[in-house]
């Protein structure tokens, strides 16, 4: 017998209760918490790692940099270690136009190794006769003993053979098409030799002779920039003429505050070109590989203020401090004389000069 069931009977629920609430909430909050917990720790170990790749990018980069330049100081084309020191004509300063001053310039000052090594107190350092790297221009490192500099000097990598063999006096190169279009101009420093003998001089003309086919650019160097309107030594065909490489690298503090490796490069006229190449790099330490015993290789090696004769330079030690760009990244506050969260590695080389071994 089936029982009837009325109205009275069924009961409709028509909502929830407080303290269903509550518990939904409450749940909802510990799930929410640990999602945002596990999103925030992903992401600091996001930030980590990607300070971290750039850190180690940005250090690569800078030895990079530092280790191409040095590994060619001192090259001098075709003439090797047996030129020693080459010939400097270059008396561009003050200006052709306003008269030379008869003294041969700086920037064509070469010696056999084709470094130079600075320390911080040798601040200020003179570039050109109208250039000099001074105290503010360069980043004292983080504990403010000063940070190392250090002048390369060489021939370009890239050459022109001469055209022709200039006639005794004359005071002119011809160079070959087209390897030479565009390559020179009027007031480069330039740099010429052969297997024997180099000379520097700066370009005071550079014209192009199309015809006949393959044609020729003929560089002048009249003696309103230079010591001589002719050089010192005699060239043939087997010479080439290059640009003079005259570089120095240093700490610096870019425009938004942060150490980088900077470098200034002897550019046209006697001007220095101001770079910076790496952002992060706040400290560099260089020391020295002297050869005393004519074998080739660094018998100790020295601080710059400790070298009595650059030409018995054989290689470099290279130590560089980079930190990441942004801060509090790093887990715990860094101790004096940091005194922030950001990351730091130290990158160190030797490098052998090519040629002076």
């Amino acid at each position: 017998m089936r029982t009837k069931m009325t109205n009275s009977a069924i009961q409709h629920q028509k909502g929830i209760t407080i303290v269903e609430i509550m518990v939904a909430i409450s749940l909802s909050i510990i799930i929410l918490a640990g999602v945002m917990h596990i999103f925030i720790n992903n992401k600091q170990t996001y930030r980590v790692q990607e300070a971290f790749a750039r850190l180690q990018e940005n250090g690569r980069f800078a030895m990079h940099f530092i280790t191409k330049d040095l590994r060619m100081a001192g090259f001098m084309g075709c003439a090797g270690k047996m030129v020693g020191t080459p010939e400097n004509s270059a008396n561009y300063y003050p200006h052709p136009k306003t008269g030379p001053d008869n003294t041969p310039d700086d920037v064509g000052e070469f010696n056999e190794s084709g470094i130079e090594g600075f320390e911080y107190s040798s601040l200020p350092i003179v570039l050109t006769e109208t250039d000099s790297l001074i105290a503010t221009n360069v980043y004292p490192g983080p504990d403010g003993n000063g940070t190392d500099l250090i002048r390369i000097k060489r021939a370009s990598s890239t050459g022109v053979r001469v055209y022709e063999t200039p006639a005794p006096g004359s005071g002119q190169i011809k160079l070959g098409l087209p390897e030479a279009n565009g390559m020179f101009q009027q007031y480069d420093t330039l740099f010429v030799s052969d297997c024997k003998q180099a000379d520097i001089f700066v370009a005071t003309g550079a014209s192009v002779t199309p015809n006949p086919t393959p044609g020729y650019v003929t560089i002048s160097m009249a003696s309103a920039a230079n010591l001589d309107p002719h050089l010192a030594n005699d060239y043939g065909t087997d010479a080439e003429v290059y640009k003079l490489i005259n570089r120095i690298y240093y700490i610096g503090t870019n425009t938004a505050g942060e150490p980088a490796l900077f470098r200034q490069s002897l550019g046209n006229a006697n001007t220095m070109v101001h770079e910076e190449l790496v952002e992060g790099i706040e400290n560099m330490q260089l020391l020295y590989g002297e050869d005393t015993d004519d074998d080739g290789t660094a018998n100790h090696y020295k601080d710059a203020a400790a070298i009595g004769d650059w030409d018995s330079v054989v290689s470099v030690r290279i130590e560089l401090e980079v930190r990441s760009v942004e801060d509090n990244v790093a887990a715990e506050k860094n101790p004096n004389p940091y005194n922030d969260r950001r990351l730091r590695r130290t990158f160190t080389t030797s490098i052998a000069l090519r040629n002076q071994v």
